[in-house]
């Protein structure tokens, strides 16, 4: 399915769902909102995720079933781009695609996805570990007698969770469990990302921890929760690159040299064309990526596709950013400009669940797959 394959309807929810999502961040104070709490503490702000709530965008792939409505991923890369267009810290696309990605897959009927849609708490998603190299690890981190030993990594949301969903090793397999950011025995070590954000590394000594489910389901849903996140990263990082170039065209507009705008110049303007159909191209592949994953049902076509997105998105973003920075002069690379904010996010973005070499790698590979068994 294609973005003009989608019901006119279908459009017309999508269309009003960006507006009110746009609204709600303008009114909220935009980039500016969100340069005074990276200067703060680099956290996010709690009441803007009960406002979030409240508008609906932590539902919008939940089934009408289970409290949420039913738009699918489609809507959650309405929100992500929104949320990347004024940077805003708050855990949007942790929340939607993983946390939230879990809990619907494994037990849809918990009490804590109901709280999650609700903006009453915040919860982390912890699957990955650290090796002795610095690099991603085996999983080693174990769940035995309700309680967890061992650790996890590159946690987003860490530092400001209620509550962390832990994909752990059992006795029988794989468990998702459900630990309390306040338990006994876990130590939280915040790091700084390069845009103001943090990453959590958790230790697990004896820290107690409810079951939620176990068995080969549990990788199952982390697969596919992980493909959903890492399209609507993709379409964060589409915003991001929105807001970039749209910073950037105003202010070639503006800057003068020679007494005329620099966007007269030729050099400048055949940069800013080709920045624009960079731009133009992401977002109508990460869309209509997003349509495509609402329908299909092969775990392994749907991470393929996620992987096309992500690539295309972050090659995007990160040109983009980079360019902006140097269309705006030496004061592009001052904090005063927001546009080195955005620099920030998409570099922090890239790297997320993957950067674009990565992505486009395993995008090639499941083509050709494909095309062998043609």
């Amino acid at each position: 399915m294609t973005q003009t394959d989608m019901h006119s309807s279908d459009q017309e929810d999508l269309r009003m769902l960006r507006e009110s999502a746009r609204t709600l961040f303008e009114r909220a104070g935009g980039s500016g909102r969100s340069r005074k709490l990276r200067d703060a503490d680099g956290g996010w702000d709690a009441d803007m995720i009960r406002e979030l709530a409240e508008a609906g965008v932590f539902g919008v792939t939940i089934p009408e079933e289970h409290g949420g409505l039913g738009m699918g991923l489609a809507a959650g890369g309405v929100i992500a781009e929104e949320v990347g267009r004024v940077i805003a810290p708050e855990p949007v696309v942790m929340t939607v695609g993983l946390s939230l990605g879990l809990l619907r897959r494994l037990c849809p009927d918990h009490a804590k996805m109901e709280q999650l849609v609700s903006g009453e708490t915040v919860l982390a998603a912890a699957w990955q570990e650290r090796g002795p190299n610095g690099g991603p690890a085996e999983a080693s981190c174990r769940y035995a007698d309700g309680k967890l030993t061992g650790g996890k990594a590159w946690v987003v949301g860490a530092s400001g969770a209620q509550g962390f969903l832990v994909v752990a090793e059992g006795d029988n397999g794989p468990v998702l469990v459900l630990a309390d950011a306040m338990a006994d025995a876990l130590s939280i070590d915040k790091r700084a990302q390069a845009d103001g954000s943090s990453m959590g590394e958790l230790s697990f000594s004896g820290t107690p921890a409810e079951q939620l489910a176990e068995g080969p389901a549990v990788r199952d849903a982390l697969d596919e929760a992980i493909s959903d996140a890492t399209a609507l990263a993709a379409a964060e990082l589409v915003g991001v690159s929105d807001s970039a170039f749209e910073i950037t065209l105003d202010y070639i507009k503006t800057r003068e040299q020679f007494d005329k705008p620099i966007g007269s110049f030729q050099v400048i303007q055949h940069r800013a064309v080709d920045l624009n159909v960079m731009r133009e191209v992401a977002q109508a592949g990460v869309r209509e990526v997003l349509a495509q994953m609402d329908s299909e049902t092969d775990p392994k076509r749907r991470a393929s596709l996620a992987s096309r997105a992500k690539a295309r998105a972050a090659t995007a973003a990160k040109k983009i950013t980079r360019d902006a920075i140097q269309l705006h002069g030496a004061v592009g690379y001052t904090d005063e400009f927001d546009i080195g904010l955005y620099l920030n996010r998409a570099l922090v973005l890239s790297a997320w669940l993957g950067d674009d070499a990565y992505h486009r790698r395993i995008w090639f590979e499941a083509r050709e797959e494909e095309e062998a068994a043609q």
